[in-house]
């Protein structure tokens, strides 16, 4: 329990310190908010009255309070660019929102096929001693070198010109119908859970090679246990100490947003938003998505922290 709570104040003193650089970043870049609003063409007397309604005209400690206190509440601004109506701008929270569903979709079902394919591929990847089964799994494995946005190409051209089993470009929204949309969303989970599944259980298998040579498993066959008993009750534990790091590691990424493979598959993500704010200085949108991600980040860290001491309880309550 001591190193959970340690693990929640670490994770906690972190967001606030990345909140105040995500803050001090787009405070320093040049270029005057109000201006970006109404155009070139504004009078000073319009940039102005923008700037004192947006409270730009406050200290920055004020606007630092002001936005820290939205964020904690869901008021994350408004967009520059995206408006409700003609004469206001779109709540980013609200635009954020519909985006963020897209990319946590993908995340969920990359991250669920990494987890399906890796981990028993790792284990009879690792525990055989056949030569076919080891070649033809190295062959596999070579996806690790395949970029994403090659595969996902590949993928549309084989799935969905040749075979028709989606329509390239024809996203569905989960409102109109969820088994369509799932069944879309598959092919770009796909695409991002290949190369990252072939590195996992290329790793798993390293991580059990390393085991087997261990003093512990020698012992364990001197008194006779079975090959498969060794490898299951006492070499696995020990070996997906590392491949959960991993595993954490990639997560974070996927959680973050796939850009390129929603560009690929034109996906309404944080990835395609992302992209389109930064070219029209949405700022912003553009906070509060570097915010996301970085928050998406540290607590799939902190999720990881903590199922790495449950899986290793000799890591020390400090």
């Amino acid at each position: 329990m001591k190193y959970i709570i340690k693990k929640l104040l670490t994770l906690i003193l972190t967001l606030f310190f990345i909140s105040v650089l995500v803050f001090l970043i787009f405070q320093v870049i040049p270029g005057d908010p109000a201006l970006s609003i109404l155009g070139t063409e504004a009078t000073e007397e319009q940039v102005e009255a923008l700037r004192e309604q947006l409270g730009l005209n406050d200290s920055m400690p004020e606007r630092y309070f002001n936005w820290f206190t939205g964020v904690l509440t869901g008021d994350l601004g408004r967009s520059y660019r995206y408006q409700e109506s003609l004469n206001e701008q779109m709540e980013v929270s609200r635009l954020i929102a519909g985006k963020l569903q897209v990319t946590l979709t993908l995340a969920g079902l990359s991250l669920l096929l990494i987890i399906m394919f890796s981990i028993p591929i790792g284990i009879l990847w690792g525990g055989t001693k056949s030569r076919f089964i080891d070649g033809a799994l190295y062959v596999l494995s070579q996806f690790t070198s395949v970029p994403s946005f090659f595969l996902g190409i590949i993928i549309i051209y084989l799935f969905g010109l040749i075979m028709r089993w989606f329509t390239p470009g024809g996203y569905i929204s989960y409102k109109e119908d969820f088994r369509g949309y799932i069944r879309y969303m598959l092919f770009p989970a796909i695409t991002v859970a290949l190369p990252k599944a072939a590195m996992t259980a290329k790793f798993l298998r390293n991580s059990i090679i390393t085991q087997l040579k261990s003093d512990y498993v020698r012992t364990a066959y001197s008194k006779g246990a079975r090959r498969m008993r060794v490898l299951f009750v006492h070499v696995l534990r020990n070996a997906m100490i590392p491949v959960v790091t991993f595993i954490g590691v990639i997560a974070a990424e996927i959680a973050a947003g796939s850009i390129v493979v929603e560009q690929v598959f034109g996906l309404p993500g944080i990835g395609r938003l992302l992209v389109s704010s930064i070219s029209t200085r949405d700022y912003p949108v553009v906070q509060a998505l570097m915010l996301y991600i970085v928050f998406a980040v540290v607590i799939v860290y902190f999720i990881v922290d903590v199922l790495y001491r449950y899986i290793d309880p000799r890591v020390e309550e400090q």
